[in-house]
């Protein structure tokens, strides 16, 4: 509406300084006209590039993930991949169900760089009972039905300010690798299965939880990344 507002304005300066023959009523009425169009025209500016009339709209979403390797391994992976050297930001591949297909998530978007650096994905190893991804997105919304009616311009509403992905998974259970980490221990997992296991060992890992042998797994794969 804001719009017309500025536009109604324009005439009616245009016209009340150039029609308006008494210079004391010119002055005044053509002063009034002038100033509020340059209210209505700063109000506008503000909306555009402070976003004036507007407040952030937070919300929050968990998704819970699962291992991308499935069940080739005892103890759950999530490969991450850092964009950049110190960026703490990463591209994750992890599976989305449980006997689901391993996939690439929150690759950048390269043709839309506003958008893309808005955004960011990372992850911390915690306490927790399970792996699950929590999404807080921050956009612009309308304060009030009058606001929005009056500047409601563009495709300002939705806006994105800033989201960010935070993976959490359990410290005991879960191990966060790289590609390149990942296949220097598939390779030695491979050399490790062909060595011969005594009838002892057998017994041992057949009488340890699922818990319990991702736990020792978890353990086994970090000792050898420390070598």
């Amino acid at each position: 509406m804001i719009i017309y507002v500025i536009f109604g304005l324009v005439v009616a300066v245009a016209l009340s300084w150039t029609l308006i023959k008494p210079r004391v009523i010119r002055f005044s009425v053509g002063l009034i006209f002038s100033i509020a169009l340059i209210g209505a025209v700063a109000l506008l500016t503000l909306n555009f590039t402070d976003h004036y009339g507007m407040k952030k709209v937070t919300t929050v979403r968990t998704q819970r993930v699962y291992s991308a390797l499935g069940s080739q391994s005892a103890a759950d992976v999530l490969i991450a991949k850092q964009l950049g050297t110190q960026s703490d930001n990463y591209i994750f591949a992890y599976r989305e169900q449980r006997n689901g297909s391993t996939t690439t998530h929150f690759v950048p978007n390269q043709k839309k760089v506003t958008t893309m650096v808005k955004k960011r994905a990372t992850y911390q190893v915690d306490k927790v009972k399970y792996a699950a991804v929590t999404t807080t997105t921050v956009r612009w919304g309308w304060k009030n039905a009058t606001m929005k009616r009056w500047f409601n311009v563009g495709v300002q509403d939705g806006e994105l300010v800033s989201q960010k992905r935070m993976i959490k998974v359990p410290d005991k259970t879960w191990i966060v690798l790289s590609s390149s980490q990942l296949k220097t221990l598939q390779k030695s997992m491979k050399k490790t299965a062909k060595s011969p296991i005594s009838a002892a060992q057998q017994a041992e890992m057949r009488s340890l939880s699922k818990h319990q042998l991702a736990v020792r797994t978890v353990k086994q794969l970090k000792q050898e990344l420390n070598n």
